[in-house]
């Protein structure tokens, strides 16, 4: 049967994200790589609206533990699977199939049972419930319950060496083992303790030898083979990457909840535009930050992009990144988060971070301008792009050259976006600016509040120096006076 997605409502029809996205917004802190691999399509507002409608359901605990009951059998199908489909003699796919389809069944069991009112979740059980209902899966489980108990004897098969072959037989005396524990209980010592292993594959030679003890019971593994491996179809599997993108998610959840930081459900409107109200950049949690300072988003048809300018250390890139967490968290249908929000169209997120360099100043520079182009040809008109300090790798009369142009693309195109850029020279242009806000009052404390304002002048590296204790005053009083002789 056609096993329809925990994930989509509708095929989804946007290009996958970079994951070089996920990395610069530090999003792997809290989701692994396999996972955002496997969500990186954006969905459109009605597969948004429908994730949105399962994530509330799992707020219930009773849905929370069932998508984790079914998350654990899911992945131990996934395992079976990947045996099955490299099984090497008939003796072990026949074998296998059996325990493949214990599995299916349990895991159908519970589908069936795994719908919360909400579409997603509804029509994922509806069609598990409707498979387990049909004739030919109600004599399948049938033929299961009446093979299981001799198939859970079948490789109780005892293993003698003589020299240096090894002999099978159906020997049902005490395993070495066992004897040599009851021989220590009768001196009084304890018994043996018994190594934990890991669980292995039997080789074909094992099985081969088991089907030559019980050739009649392998010719009912064959039969029942034969008569219902149509039921199987590997699609199920693929639950296993879906039902582990919501417990993840959850768990984000939970500990952006901890931490007092309110989460919310965006609304998808027509038209273009971001608005959202005291967003938080939570990737700050994974250095246990506590007091995360919220900031708005906005962006609309008439001010699509900004330069994002201001102080050292006044919160910069923790904002390109508020902003990219909202808009890729919203994209995968998750709540945001932030106090309220509400998107219009937006296709997809790219972001343009510094790297560890492994180049000189001319390769930086080669990397970091094939890394534009390739944003340039991948995106459109509905795409959010984020720009941290890109082309800092070049002298400043270049940087200047090529920040205006790439900006003014951007910004012409009607591209949502920032550009944060320490070039205080570029020229005026209708790109409007968003600065970092500084409290003169009080010994330019940093706010970490960002407004829309043109830079007040100045980086405030001097601040930074003072800070840190790298001032020239300092530095000498450390180290005494330079030598200038």
């Amino acid at each position: 049967m056609g096993y329809p997605s925990l994930l989509y409502q509708s095929a989804p029809g946007l290009k996958p994200m970079n994951l070089s996205v996920f990395e610069d917004l530090q999003l792997l802190n809290f989701i692994p790589r396999a996972v955002a691999k496997a969500v990186r399509v954006p969905c459109e507002p009605s597969n948004i609206l429908a994730r949105q409608a399962l994530f509330r359901s799992l707020r219930r605990q009773e849905a929370r533990e069932r998508f984790a009951g079914l998350y654990a059998i899911a992945e131990e199908l996934l395992t079976l699977a990947g045996v099955f489909s490299s099984s090497r003699c008939d003796a072990e796919r026949h074998a296998v199939f059996l325990s493949l389809m214990r599995v299916e069944r349990q895991f159908a069991g519970e589908a069936a049972q795994a719908g919360f009112g909400d579409p997603l979740s509804d029509g994922f059980a509806a069609a598990f419930a409707e498979e387990t209902a049909g004739k030919l899966y109600r004599a399948m489980t049938a033929d299961l319950e009446a093979l299981s108990p001799e198939f859970d004897g079948i490789l109780r098969i005892a293993f003698r060496i003589h020299g240096q072959e090894i002999r099978s037989g159906l020997d049902d005396s005490p395993a070495f083992v066992d004897r040599i524990g009851k021989c220590a209980e009768q001196l009084g010592l304890d018994r043996p303790r018994i190594r934990e292993t890991e669980v292995r594959r039997l080789s074909p030679d094992l099985l081969v030898a088991a089907a030559g003890h019980h050739p009649d019971f392998f010719k009912k593994l064959a039969a029942f083979y034969e008569r219902y491996r149509g039921l199987y179809s590997e699609s199920v599997t693929y639950y296993a990457k879906e039902l582990r993108f919501y417990l993840t998610m959850l768990a984000f959840f939970d500990r952006i909840g901890e931490a007092g930081i309110p989460l919310t459900f965006p609304t998808p409107v027509e038209g273009r535009g971001i608005s959202v109200t005291d967003a938080y950049d939570v990737s700050l949690l994974a250095k246990n930050e506590t007091k995360i300072v919220p900031n708005d988003i906005d962006f609309t048809e008439a001010e699509p992009f900004y330069y994002l300018t201001g102080a050292n250390g006044g919160g910069k890139t923790t904002y390109l990144r508020t902003v990219g967490i909202a808009a890729v968290l919203y994209l995968n249908g998750c709540p945001v988060p932030c106090r309220s929000a509400s998107f219009g169209r937006i296709s997809s997120v790219f972001t343009h971070f510094p790297r560890d360099e492994r180049f000189d100043g001319s390769g930086r520079f080669v990397e970091e301008d094939g890394r534009v182009k390739k944003i340039l040809g991948a995106m459109d008109g509905d795409s959010l792009v984020l720009l941290n300090e890109t082309y800092s790798a070049t002298n400043e009369e270049n940087a200047i050259a090529m920040t205006e142009k790439l900006a003014e693309e951007l910004y012409r195109k009607k591209i949502f976006g920032l550009y944060i850029t320490h070039q205080h020279s570029l020229s005026e242009s209708e790109i409007p600016y968003l600065n970092v806000l500084i409290d003169r009052s009080d010994m330019n404390r940093r706010t970490f509040k960002i407004a829309k304002e043109k830079s007040t002048g100045g980086s405030f590296a001097g601040d930074i120096l003072r800070r840190y204790g790298l001032t020239p005053e300092a530095l000498e009083e450390r180290f005494g006076a330079p030598d200038n002789g």
